[in-house]
C-alpha cells in the first residue's frame, strides 16, 4: 500500500536490532508491505526490499493513500 507519511521522531531500525544509529528519516511516500503489533514495514518510494526498515506505529503518522 503506498501512502504519504510523517515521521514523528528518531527510532532505531527493528531489523538491526543491534544498531546504537537513529534513524531521522523525512516526509514522504512510502510503500507498506507489513506489519507487526507495534511496528510498521516500510520501503521508502523508489527503494527496494533491500531499504526495507521497520518504523514503531507510534513514530509514524499516515497523512493519505496515494493511489
Amino acid at each position: 500500500m503506498l501512502v504519504e507519511v510523517e515521521f514523528l521522531g528518531s527510532f532505531k531500525n527493528g531489523f538491526k536490532w543491534n544498531s546504537k544509529i537513529d534513524l531521522y528519516l523525512g516526509d514522504g511516500i512510502v510503500d507498506i508491505v507489513g506489519a507487526t503489533k507495534k511496528s510498521l514495514h516500510i520501503i521508502p518510494e523508489g527503494g527496494t526490499m533491500r531499504d526495507c526498515i521497520s518504523v514503531p506505529k507510534d513514530k509514524i503518522k499516515i497523512i493519505r493513500r496515494v493511489d
